[in-house]
């Protein structure tokens, strides 16, 4: 069977098949089922009246329940972790940065670790051993609302928190999500033609990464490289300047 080679569209129509905000209704689905467990999972929970005890015993409850927590007192997880770096800086604790799952696995199997996390939260900013360590600026934020039990009772406004709380995510899942609508297409001209793609490092381009090279990485005459931002036009030029890059690899 001969392969059919369709017109180039103009850059008109090209731009024209383009959208600033793509929706995949299988993501989209995914994320409002997810919204709404962790939901009724916040919902579901009973406090106690100790604060520390209370904080430390939620925050062992869901490993999404930290990320909640973040989001409640404007802080990211990155800044977070380094924050919790420099409080084990200032304990001599020189060790590489935990990343959120071990967090968490201390906070179910450590004893006392919950306390801990639960008085950095509550008392984090007023704490002369990170004043050393930790700018005002961010030190700031690591404060808690007093009434954060009683807010997670509010389902409307929680479901806010939670999707800023999987924002990040979100958008990775949809840049993966983008990227394997394209191999399914690859994967129709594989079985009409038997034109082989692939995955993997391609010495052509300096061995980077190509997300789909056709027909191998040894020998691709054609190379598809997929990404999703949402972000400002600075990281996108970022983004073709490496992409501009690869292609005048290839030219050479």
């Amino acid at each position: 069977m001969n392969l059919i080679l369709r017109p180039k569209p103009t850059l008109t129509e090209f731009i024209a098949t383009c959208t600033p905000l793509t929706i995949i209704d299988s993501l989209e689905n995914d994320y409002q089922q997810r919204v709404a467990t962790i939901a009724d999972s916040l919902l579901a929970y009973t406090a106690i009246s100790d604060p520390i005890q209370n904080l430390a015993r939620f925050l062992q409850t869901d490993p999404a329940f930290l990320g909640i927590v973040l989001a409640l007192t404007n802080l990211s997880q990155e800044k977070f972790l380094r924050i919790l770096s420099a409080e084990r800086f200032a304990l001599n604790d020189y060790a590489s940065e935990w990343g959120t799952n071990k967090i968490f696995r201390k906070l179910k199997n450590e004893a006392g670790f919950a306390e801990r996390i639960a008085k950095l939260f509550i008392e984090g900013n007023h704490s002369p051993l990170l004043e050393e360590h930790v700018a005002s600026f961010y030190l700031d934020q690591l404060s808690l609302p007093s009434n954060w039990a009683n807010v997670i009772r509010d389902r409307s406004l929680v479901q806010g928190v939670i999707r800023r709380k999987l924002t990040g995510e979100y958008n990775d899942r949809k840049g993966d999500a983008i990227e394997t609508i394209i191999r399914q297409k690859l994967d129709v001209i594989t079985a009409q033609y038997g034109v082989p793609h692939t995955k993997g490092q391609v010495s052509l381009v300096g061995g980077k990464e190509v997300d789909h090279a056709l027909p191998s990485l040894e020998n691709p005459y054609v190379m598809i490289m997929t990404s999703y931002m949402e972000t400002t036009s600075s990281n996108q030029t970022e983004r073709a300047n490496v992409q501009r890059e690869m292609f005048l690899q290839v030219q050479a």
